[in-house]
C-alpha cells in the first residue's frame, strides 16, 4: 500500500511495544481525545480515522495524519524525529521482515529467505543482484544511513492459518480480507500477531527478544491470492503493491525498546523477488517522507499529479534494471530526510532585481551531498507562524546516471543529465511531513541537441513533456512582477552552469540598455537584445520543425481541483489528460 493510502486510512504504531495501548477506539472517543491520539501510534479503522479527519479539518489542524509518540516531549504535529538525519549525524535501521504461507488454504508462494536476502544485503558489484536495500540506503544517503545484516532478520515462511482470530484484531480471512466485516484491519495486524505466535510454538526464543528492539516490521503476504488461484476473473483485493505507516515513532523507552512500525507488501504467489522501488518508498513513508508530485498543465490550466515525479520513488520512479539499478530521491525529499544539504540557500535578499545573472556550478546528485540551490520565494499562502516553519522554496538541481549500481543508475536516458526545478514547502526540521502536500516536480531543463532522426539541432523533445527549453520563468517568485529566471547555461558529466537572475521589467528601457546588464533577464543584454535595437536571434534562421511527441498516460490519482496556473510558466507540451479518479490511493505500478 502507499503511503498516501496509509496515511488515509490512519495506520501509525503504538507508543510501545505493550497491548494496551492496541484498542480501537470509537469515533466519539476519537472526537474527544483527538490531541491524546495525535500523540499516540494506536491502531484505527477507516471509519474510524474519517471521523477524527473530519475533526481536525474542522479545527484547521494541517497535518491530518495522525503520528506517533515521541518518549518525553510530544509533538502535537508533524509526527516525531525517527530516522531523519540531524546534523549529518549517521543512523542505522533495524527491522525484521516476515514473509508468510498458509498450507491449510494452499497459499504457497515460492518466495525463499535466500531471495530476500539477496534483495536486502549487498553482495559486491559482481553479484547478480546489485539493487540492494543495504546499496541503496548507503548510497542514496551518502552513507548516512545503514542497513546491515545483523540488524535486519529476514523470518519465514511462516505458516500460519488462512481463517480465524487473534486476541487484538478478532476474526480475520487471508483468502477473501474482510474477516471482521468492516475492513483489512484484522488481516494487516492479525499477520504480525500471528507471526508472534509462529515464533513462540516454534522455540524461536531468540528473535522474539529480540523483536522489541528492532524498529521496522515488514509483512510479505500475496493479497490477491484468492484471484491468482482462481483464475476466473475475480476481482484482486488490493490495488497496492506496498503500504507503510507514515511517520514512525522515533525514540526508544529507557529499555531501548521500540514502538512498533509496520510496513506491508503484495507480492505475487509466483514471483521470487519483491519491488525494491515500492518498498524504499513505504520505508520513506516510515521515516516520514511525502508522495513526489509533478505540475502538469494544458490549455484549460493546471493542476499537481501526486505521484507524477518520475525521478523520485516517492512518485512513480521505476529503474531501467530491476536488478542492476536505482533510482534515488529528488533534492526536496533527499533535503527533509537529511540526506542532502543546498549548495546555496538564497532568499529575495540575496537575489538583486535588475543586477543581471548570477552564475551557479551545481554538482551531480552523485558526486557530493551538498548539491542543489534552494531558493526561498513569496510566501503567500504559507502560514509563516505555524510552529513547524514552512518555507516555500524552489529547488534546483542536476542528476547524471551514474553506471549500473551506482546512483541514480535506475534514471532512464531521457531522464538523465538534466537541471530539476521542484518546489516544496517544507523545511528539514525532522519532523514527518504532511503527507497530503507532496513535493512538486516543476520543469525540466537542458541543452539543445542533434535530433539524431532530422540531424537538426534544437531543443529536445521528451516523451511526456514535449520540448525541453534551456530557461524557465517563475513570473510572481517573489510577488507580482517580480519574476525569478533559471537558465541552463552548461554542463558536464558532473556538474551544470545553472544562473539565476530576478527582474521586475518585462523588457529594457532607454535608461537600462546601455548598462551592461540584462535587466529583464531574457539572456541578452543592452544592444544584443531587440528592445535595445538588437537583432532578434530567434529571427537569424527557423526553428527546427517540430518532432513528433509520443504521450505516456499519467498514474492515475486523487481527483485534482483545478486551479489557475501557479507562479512558474510551464514548459510547452502536449496536452495532458487528467488523472482519473481512483477508490484507493496507493504506490502505483509502473
Amino acid at each position: 500500500m502507499d503511503a498516501d493510502t496509509s496515511g488515509d486510512i490512519g495506520i501509525s504504531s503504538g507508543g510501545n511495544s505493550t497491548r494496551r495501548l492496541r484498542r480501537r477506539l470509537t469515533a466519539e472517543q476519537h472526537r474527544a481525545r483527538r490531541m491524546i491520539l495525535d500523540f499516540h501510534g494506536t491502531r484505527r479503522t477507516l471509519a474510524e480515522f474519517n471521523d477524527l479527519t473530519s475533526v481536525l479539518r474542522q479545527l484547521g489542524v494541517q497535518n491530518q495524519v495522525p503520528k506517533a509518540v515521541v518518549t518525553g516531549k510530544t509533538k502535537k504535529n508533524g509526527g516525531a524525529k525517527d530516522l531523519m538525519i540531524i546534523g549529518g549525524k549517521p543512523l542505522n535501521i533495524s527491522s525484521i521482515t516476515f514473509f508468510f504461507t498458509s498450507s491449510s488454504c494452499g497459499i504457497n508462494p515460492v518466495m525463499t529467505e535466500a531471495q530476500i536476502r539477496a534483495r536486502w544485503f549487498d553482495n559486491g558489484d559482481s553479484a547478480p543482484i546489485t539493487a540492494t536495500l543495504q546499496r541503496a540506503y548507503s548510497t542514496c544517503s551518502y552513507n548516512k544511513l545503514g542497513f546491515y545484516p545483523d540488524n535486519n532478520l529476514v523470518v519465514g515462511p511462516v505458516d500460519v492459518p488462512c481463517i480465524g482470530t487473534t486476541s487484538i484484531k478478532g476474526p480475520y480471512n487471508l483468502r477473501t480480507g474482510f474477516g471482521n466485516k468492516r475492513d483489512l484491519d484484522a488481516e494487516m495486524y492479525g499477520l504480525y500477531d500471528l507471526a508472534k505466535d509462529w515464533l513462540k510454538k516454534n522455540g524461536r526464543t531468540d528473535v522474539l527478544t529480540r523483536l522489541p528492539y528492532l524498529r521496522r516490521k515488514v509483512i510479505v503476504w500475496p493479497w490477491n491470492n484468492l484471484t491468482q488461484l482462481a483464475k476466473n476473473g475475480t476481482q484482486e483485493l488490493v490495488s497496492w503493491p506496498g503500504m507503510g505507516s507514515m511517520g514512525c515513532p522515533g525514540n526508544p523507552d529507557p529499555n531501548g525498546i521500540v514502538p512498533d512500525c509496520l510496513t506491508w507488501m503484495n507480492n505475487d504467489l509466483p514471483t521470487t523477488n519483491l519491488d525494491l522501488q515500492v518498498l524504499f518508498q513505504e520505508l520513506g513513508h516510515n521515516i516520514g517522507l511525502a508522495h513526489a508530485g509533478r505540475l502538469e498543465c494544458d490549455a484549460q490550466g493546471c493542476l499537481v499529479n501526486g505521484y507524477g515525479d518520475s525521478t523520485d520513488p516517492m512518485g512513480v520512479a521505476g529503474p531501467v534494471n530491476f536488478e542492476k539499478s536505482f533510482t534515488y530521491f529528488a533534492a526536496p525529499a533527499a533535503y527533509k530526510a537529511g540526506w542532502s544539504s543546498p549548495l546555496v540557500n538564497l532568499n529575495k535578499d540575496a537575489i538583486a532585481s535588475g543586477s543581471g545573472w548570477t552564475d551557479y556550478q551545481v554538482p551531480s546528485m552523485h558526486s557530493t551531498d551538498k548539491n542543489f540551490l534552494r531558493v526561498a520565494i513569496d510566501q503567500t499562502g504559507i502560514n509563516i507562524a505555524d510552529r513547524l516553519k514552512p518555507e516555500r522554496a524552489l529547488y534546483v538541481s542536476f542528476r547524471v546516471a551514474q553506471p549500473l549500481g551506482g546512483y541514480d543508475s535506475g534514471l532512464p536516458k531521457e531522464l538523465n543529465s538534466r537541471v530539476w526545478i521542484h518546489e516544496y514547502n517544507e523545511t528539514a526540521n525532522g519532523w514527518s511531513a504532511d503527507i497530503h502536500k507532496p513535493t512538486v516536480l516543476l520543469n525540466m531543463l537542458d541543452l539543445p541537441a542533434m535530433d539524431p532522426k532530422t540531424r537538426k539541432v534544437g531543443p529536445p523533445v521528451v516523451p511526456g513533456w514535449g520540448t525541453i527549453l534551456t530557461k524557465a520563468v517563475f513570473p510572481s517568485a517573489f510577488g507580482r512582477g517580480d519574476s525569478l529566471t533559471v537558465w541552463l547555461k552548461a554542463k558536464t558529466n558532473t556538474s551544470a552552469t545553472v544562473g539565476l537572475c530576478r527582474a521586475t521589467d518585462t523588457a529594457e528601457t532607454p535608461d537600462t540598455c546601455y548598462d551592461g546588464i540584462d535587466n529583464d533577464c531574457d539572456g541578452l543584454a543592452d544592444d544584443l537584445d531587440p528592445d535595445c535595437g538588437g537583432e532578434d536571434p530567434t529571427a537569424l534562421s527557423p526553428p527546427p520543425p517540430p518532432l513528433v511527441v509520443l504521450r505516456k498516460s499519467p498514474p492515475p490519482s486523487a481527483p485534482p481541483k483545478r486551479s489557475p496556473p501557479p507562479p512558474p510558466s510551464p514548459q510547452p507540451r502536449s496536452p495532458v489528460k487528467a488523472p482519473t479518479p481512483k477508490k484507493v490511493v496507493g504506490r502505483r505500478r509502473v
